[in-house]
């Protein structure tokens, strides 16, 4: 007998009440619903269920069991869980969006094998890390590492999306940052790293340029604000352009975007960690 499919059986009876609305639940149909129900009965030599016209009530018996058989069901889903995560990828990396997706390609390539990347803010990748849920994360720097083991600070060049039609996008060359006074900039949300995010805006300030924010989770949603106009952006990613959009270098001094890779105690395959290093590395400013 197929004990764990008959106790399915049981608890959709108990919780519903009712034959025909359990059989429904669990998309079979009603006699061989019965039927495993009473297999279930012989094999454990009690009755669980009080069968009438009105529907199916637990007796004495089924309500005494009907949490034992939750906690195996709910088990043997821990158990396929536990699987599962050992079928998967052996190393679960993850990635702020800001990250450009050449370099989360070039991370992939040079582990040995396969990594599960997983995209998503610094505060999320941290959280996640200080759980567990992943072995070595990409985040924005500064950030509030805790307890956790980084490596070095990564600087990698930015370039200025500008709205085609703006004053500063017309004239080539570099942009001085005042000259963009009144557009604000698209950029993640605090939440995502509230560090960074504020010595972002202090910088551009000390540069002469005072400005408020758009929220734009990631570099696409940054492209459409600066597309249609509504904002300037700062981006990582050499490739990212579209329509209407030009692309700019920053005078004077550049503002490189700052990542730092982070991990948990002692952390991932060393060999696996050093493959991250070494793709930001190839990207940073020289």
């Amino acid at each position: 007998m197929d004990l764990l499919r008959h106790l399915e059986f049981f608890v959709a009876i108990a919780e519903e009440e009712h034959f025909g609305h359990a059989a429904a639940r669990l998309g079979i149909a009603q006699p061989p619903l019965s039927q495993g129900l009473q297999r279930l009965e012989r094999a454990l030599g009690v009755v669980l269920v009080d069968r009438s016209s009105r529907g199916a009530r637990l007796n004495a018996a089924g309500r005494d069991l009907l949490p034992r058989a939750r906690d195996l069901l709910e088990g043997a889903e821990d158990l396929r869980r536990a699987a599962s995560a050992h079928g998967a990828a052996s190393v679960r990396i993850g990635a702020v969006p800001q990250l450009p997706i050449r370099t989360v390609a070039a991370i992939a390539t040079a582990c040995s094998d396969p990594p599960e990347v997983v995209t998503t803010s610094s505060t999320e990748l941290l959280d996640a890390l200080s759980a567990g849920r992943l072995d070595l994360a990409v985040v924005v720097h500064p950030a509030l590492l805790g307890t956790l083991q980084s490596g070095p600070v990564h600087r990698l060049p930015t370039a200025l999306l500008l709205p085609g039609n703006h004053p500063a996008a017309v004239a080539p060359g570099p942009v001085i940052l005042r000259s963009l006074r009144g557009l604000p900039l698209a950029a993640p949300p605090r939440a995502h790293g509230s560090a960074a995010h504020d010595l972002l805006l202090d910088t551009l300030e000390q540069r002469g340029l005072v400005t408020t924010t758009v929220s734009a989770p990631d570099d696409r949603a940054a492209l459409v604000l600066v597309a249609t106009g509504r904002a300037f952006a700062l981006t990582a990613d050499p490739d990212l352009g579209a329509p209407g959009v030009v692309r700019r270098t920053v005078a004077g001094e550049p503002l490189p975007l700052r990542l730092r890779v982070a991990w948990r105690g002692a952390g991932p395959d060393p060999a696996v960690r050093d493959a991250v290093l070494d793709a930001l590395d190839h990207e940073q400013v020289p």
